[in-house]
């Protein structure tokens, strides 16, 4: 591990910058970024400062944690925090930004560029998971009657910048009419102009667009950067594939951190006492499904001691609903996150994850029911209607399993409510005490006929 010399170097009692120095800059600072949580806030301080250069320190300020990164700029010159920021990617200074206080953010823009600030205080008004929070706000743009003998003289002109593959051709009101990429410039007949040869209709986002749709519509199209426009055509900025992939990531994590109860940000770079306070309120609610839970068994607990065998099957019940309770969940939430899942196909989707549910419900409950059936007199000495009753409470209980699953997510979204985050525990607790009271109800129904 890249972190291990390092953190022996910086518990010396007396530090050897020289050696910390040439230790970290011979790492990858990229893993020592991913690594740095495990340092004090000191020790994190002086890796930063023992980086041999600005553009290390910049990258790795935007790959660490967000705790470490708020320690170290704690610390550093606010005159020195603005202009490593204003020469990093207007897009990732945007992201650094919007983590500090807005007095703060004031107070760093008041201290960059007159033109860096400017354009980060257009991006960070937008919220970090659309287009606009994503969008890097240069781009390769021509004009309807350039030629393409005149745009390739511009290319070579341009020396201090990188060259794209994609071209953009916007009208006078800078709209949007189309796009070209470098291929079909060099394709192009010398004296064509830029309207003649471009692609249109050109694929292309709305500011307010959230990350899901962005991807899923660059995945669509096969493109590498998409244009964001907003309500009137005009074009504003790319995005680019490699930022679309890391908000993705980011959300798949914080996603499936928040989903188990854990935190919305990596737990591995959380202190204790903050990981205890983000887990404590899933958990809570989690106890009071448990006594909810208690309180239907208790309900029952007549028919409980009277028919004991029973309750050796509550757990098949439960785990088969809840199984597929998430597998309808998951299906119905990553058709929302991907877009596959719209209007026009929403109930065809639904109807869908219902039939299978409830016709895996049927085929177990009689697969078991039957087994059971068979067993219970000689095995588990007790009446041969203990197959009826695990059978019909498996079939009532993943039915009502697959209803909860495949409906939740909707309802979540319809009330504003993010589903990828809510449905999971939601489906889980809901399934558990709906399968007890509904498999305890069918069971105390059926013997009341013995």
């Amino acid at each position: 591990m890249p972190i291990k010399h390092i953190k022996k170097l910086i518990s010396e009692p007396e530090v050897s910058i020289d050696a910390l120095s040439g230790e970290v800059n011979s790492k990858d600072h990229f893993e020592v970024a991913r690594l740095l949580h495990q340092l004090s806030v000191d020790g994190k301080i002086l890796v930063f400062n023992c980086l041999d250069s600005d553009q290390k320190r910049q990258e790795l300020l935007y790959e660490t944690d967000q705790d470490s990164r708020l320690e170290i700029q704690e610390s550093l010159d606010r005159g020195y925090l603005a202009q490593l920021l204003g020469k990093m990617a207007e897009d990732e200074a945007t992201d650094l930004l919007k983590e500090h206080n807005p007095e703060t953010q004031e107070e760093l823009l008041s201290q960059m560029e007159t033109g860096d600030a400017v354009v980060i205080k257009d991006l960070i008004t937008y919220e970090e998971e659309t287009a606009g929070g994503l969008m890097v706000p240069r781009f390769k743009q021509v004009s309807a009657e350039q030629t393409a003998q005149n745009i390739l003289m511009q290319i070579k002109r341009e020396t201090n910048s990188d060259t794209l593959s994609y071209f953009y051709v916007l009208g006078s009101r800078k709209e949007l009419l189309g796009y070209f990429r470098l291929r079909d410039l060099l394709n192009a007949p010398t004296a064509a102009r830029a309207d003649q040869f471009m692609r249109t209709p050109p694929p292309k986002v709305h500011l307010n667009d959230s990350c899901d749709k962005v991807a899923s519509l660059m995945d669509n199209e096969h493109l590498s950067t998409i244009p964001v426009v907003d309500d009137d055509n005009i074009m504003h900025g790319i995005v680019t594939f490699d930022d679309v992939i890391r908000i993705m990531q980011d959300l798949a994590s914080e996603d499936i951190f928040t989903m188990v109860g854990t935190a919305k940000v990596d737990p591995f770079a959380k202190r204790t006492a903050n990981k205890i306070v983000a887990r404590a309120p899933w958990l809570f609610t989690t106890f009071l499904g448990g006594l909810i839970s208690a309180y239907v068994l208790n309900l029952f607990q007549a028919t409980l001691s009277e028919f004991a065998t029973i309750v050796f099957f509550i757990p098949f019940v439960l785990g088969l609903a809840g199984n597929v309770g998430i597998q309808g969940s998951t299906v119905i939430v990553r058709g929302l996150a991907t877009g596959d899942i719209q209007d026009d196909n929403l109930f065809t989707v639904v109807k869908s994850e219902l039939l299978v549910g409830i016709s895996n419900g049927v085929i177990f409950g009689l697969l078991c029911g039957g087994l059971v059936t068979l067993v219970a007199e000689q095995v588990l000495k007790s009446n041969p209607l203990l197959g009826l009753v695990v059978g019909a409470g498996i079939v009532l209980a993943v039915g009502i399993a697959a209803v909860i699953g495949s409906t939740a997510p909707i309802l979540f979204l319809k009330a504003n409510i993010d589903p990828a985050i809510s449905a999971g525990p939601f489906v889980t607790i809901t399934n558990d005490i709906a399968g007890i009271a509904v498999y305890l109800a069918t069971a105390s129904y059926i013997y009341s006929f013995v």
